[in-house]
Formats: structure tokens, sequence, C-alpha cells
């Protein structure tokens, strides 16, 4: 193996898998959570989101979550309360976005 593909992480047991990324954030009274499926070349393959109650709530439905997403694959899962706040932020822009594009009522 040459130092090259060392420093690419190639030859490792773990290169090629793919990840599944899940947390929660504070999402105004309540708590939002989301899983990403990401497969090892970047594109991510399947989603899931919603708004719980509480912390404990939305963490126990975003660990579900990324069960499931891992389920049947050789995945490694990862916390990411960075990414739930990132999924919020986004998801919140499209939707503010879509909002400014819906007419006027009549």
């Amino acid at each position: 193996m040459t130092r090259e593909t060392r420093a690419h992480g190639q030859g490792r047991e773990d290169a090629g898998l793919d990840a599944v990324l899940w947390g929660c954030c504070r999402a105004g009274t309540g708590w939002f959570w989301m899983a990403r499926y990401t497969a090892w070349d970047g594109t991510v393959r399947r989603t899931a989101h919603g708004w719980r109650e509480t912390r404990d709530d939305a963490t126990r439905a975003g660990a579900a979550a990324a069960r499931n997403l891992a389920a049947g694959t050789r995945a490694q899962v990862f916390l990411r309360h960075r990414a739930a706040e990132y999924a919020l932020r986004v998801l919140l822009e499209e939707s503010g976005a879509l909002a400014a594009h819906r007419p006027a009522p009549l």
C-alpha cells in the first residue's frame, strides 16, 4: 500500500462504508430530530425528521430513525446534533422560500 492510499483511508476496514447521521436540537418550544443515510460516495439516500415535545422523546425518535435507516447495511452511525441544527435551518429556509412564492389571497 502506498503512502497516498493510506492517507485517503483506502485499505482500511471501514473505508467505503455508508454513514447514518442523527441528532436533535431545540426548535421553538419543542425539539427537532433528524436522521440521514449517506452513501460512501456522498449521495444522500434517505432522510427522516420530525418534532417532539421533549428532548428525551426527540432523542428516542432520532435514534430509532437512525436504527431503521441503518438496518441491513454496513453503515456507521454517528450522533451529530450540529447536523440536526443545520437540517432544521435548511428546512425552515425552504419553507420560508416556499411561502414567499405563494400567490396572495384574493
